[in-house]
């Protein structure tokens, strides 16, 4: 048997909650329709272009370029495109979801290490509705100052920003 950082009760406690999201209905539609994303050539090929001159377009204005008139074009045609394609639409829809889903059981995780208790559903929400500078990395502010596991600073007097979170 493979051995992870999780003590046996732990890692039987995370299996049955990941066999749990394994058979929810919310998770079996949205893998058919990331399935259904990849076998679609056209779209996988539309959701790459729009992927790597979005990239393009970043590394340009990094480097100080700021992308023109036509390459804001460009790119905003490509997007449209992706926005309307189907399988596009849905591949992102379902990838949102489960996004969402697994940002809302890591709140929950995030809560209860804080508190050492597990989190109500109101304060999943409320910490869920706060900026997303909040902290998922287990710091708090307290005095003006981060502290716990955060490398970042103080953001509307109680949430840390991580830098090793940004977006």
């Amino acid at each position: 048997m493979a051995h992870t950082v999780l003590p046996p009760e732990l890692a039987k406690i995370v299996a049955a909650l990941a066999n749990a999201f394994a058979q929810s209905q919310t998770v079996v539609s949205a893998r058919a329709r990331i399935g259904l994303f990849y076998q679609d050539a056209a779209a996988t090929e539309l959701f790459r272009k729009v992927s790597e001159y979005g990239t393009q377009l970043q590394e340009k204005s990094a480097a100080g370029m700021p992308p023109g008139e036509e390459e804001i074009a460009k790119f905003d045609k490509l997007r449209n495109d992706v926005v309307n394609n189907t399988q596009c639409k849905g591949f992102l829809e379902a990838r949102e979801k489960l996004d969402l889903m697994l940002a809302t059981v890591n709140q929950y995780l995030c809560l209860a290490i804080d508190k050492g208790a597990a989190p109500s559903d109101e304060e999943v929400a409320e910490s869920m509705t706060r900026s997303v500078s909040a902290c998922s990395c287990g710091g708090h502010c307290k005095d003006g100052e981060c502290n716990g596991n955060c490398d970042g600073h103080c953001h509307d007097g109680h949430d840390c920003h991580c830098h090793k979170h940004e977006a």
